[in-house]
């Protein structure tokens, strides 16, 4: 950590998600004082306790930054399952399967609660961080300049910089006046954490069958978490039925791995949204995470793009001056959003072109496959970019 920038008024951050609590850190880290508002922290953590529904699959260039800060052996000494390949295919088609280098895992399945969790207490050991439990409730500037954020405790807070990262249906977006672009997909992700039977092997996949999805997530030898996405009212109407939906997913999933008792269940709709512009200049705030861009989960990016814009951030003060940091983040902010963006749109294209009935489009997607299993060193590629590789160098 640098020396402390004591002239200088707080960073305050919305938000003590994951995301949200990494930034933090990343900031004081680089000897700038941090005020963190998350009204919910999360409470203790059971490594015994079923599984969460919301898992993420952190890739290699976000444990890096996770271990640069200090909080990753933290998380896997209580739960976290590595996961060595990805695998695609089309329903009977080949598997098309990627890996990672030299016995690599290409990343860990951990549980959000857990990751928050242990991100959000070193917030709290950090001398430089004010982990404070009030929410957001508005901001205010006067004629002079000074900018103050005023929590849900009817404090105001004089800041030097602000980022939102309070989610999807960020209410600092809306303050700092940020207008976004998205649409709904008209569809539904259904999660299910299920005990299975046989062993599981240490491999994550998607099979793409005509206009559904369907993925799983490994979180032990006999745990996962299976992933539907589906028409948004069949989702709903499932979900009202537990024997119902046990046969449905029994159908789709046993093929693959055999029997299995469902454990816990859940689902929400699908949308992709970007902001048209990540940082108010006039505020000095911006936005960061699922508050910056909403995507399509189909590639598990959401929360990895949300670390890059911590990794961005991080870049951004380590080569700047005091003086120059908000001007500095907002311009890193603003790059981002370029990454985002094909990120998001890419999502969309490939979620499309799955789901076609177009001949010429099945066409092509028969022609990827086939020339992705006769090709191993573009599996390699695809399999390093995959597991973050090429980002953590």
């Amino acid at each position: 950590m640098r020396h402390v920038a004591e002239r200088m008024k707080p960073w305050v951050i919305v938000g003590g998600g994951m995301v949200g609590a990494a930034a933090a850190l990343t900031i004081a880290e680089q000897g700038y004082r941090v005020v963190l508002l998350e009204p919910k922290p999360e409470s203790e953590f059971d490594p015994q306790s079923p599984h969460d529904l919301r898992i993420s699959a952190i890739t290699a260039d976000n444990i890096a930054q996770l271990n640069t800060l200090g909080v990753w052996e933290d998380v896997i000494a209580q739960r976290a399952q590595r996961f060595d390949e990805l695998a695609v295919r089309e329903l009977d088609g080949p598997w098309v399967e990627f890996a990672g280098r030299g016995g690599a895992p290409l990343g860990y399945m951990v549980e959000n609660k857990l990751l928050q969790r242990v991100l959000q207490s070193h917030c709290k050991k950090h001398p430089l961080v004010h982990f404070k439990t009030d929410g957001f409730s508005h901001l205010a500037r006067t004629e002079s300049g000074k900018r103050t954020v005023h929590t849900s405790a009817d404090e105001a807070i004089e800041y030097s910089g602000l980022l939102g990262a309070d989610g999807a249906q960020s209410s600092v977006r809306d303050a700092l006046g940020l207008g976004t672009a998205g649409a709904s997909y008209r569809e539904r992700c259904l999660l299910v954490n299920v005990e299975t039977s046989s062993v599981l092997p240490t491999r994550t996949w998607q099979v793409f069958s005509d206009q559904e999805v369907h993925a799983l997530l490994p979180l032990t030898s006999h745990h996962a978490c299976l992933i539907v996405y589906a028409n948004h009212d069949e989702i709903l109407a499932l979900s009202d039925s537990k024997q119902e939906l046990d046969a449905w997913l029994h159908t789709r999933f046993v093929p693959h791995i055999g029997d299995f008792t469902i454990q816990s269940s859940g689902s929400f709709p699908l949308r992709h949204q970007q902001v048209l512009t990540p940082w108010s200049e006039s505020l000095c705030g911006g936005v960061i995470g699922d508050a910056a861009h909403a995507v399509h989960p189909l590639a598990g990016q959401g929360v990895n793009l949300g670390f890059r814009d911590v990794q961005g951030i991080a870049s951004a003060l380590k080569h700047c001056s005091e003086s120059e940091a908000v001007t500095a983040v907002a311009r890193a902010l603003k790059h981002r959003r370029r990454e985002n963006l094909l990120m998001g749109y890419g999502l969309d294209a490939i979620a499309k072109g799955f789901r076609s009935r177009h001949p010429l489009v099945q066409l092509c997607r028969r022609s990827l496959f086939h020339g992705l299993s006769r090709q191993p060193s573009l599996r390699d590629l695809i399999g390093r970019i995959a597991g973050g590789r090429l980002l953590s160098r």
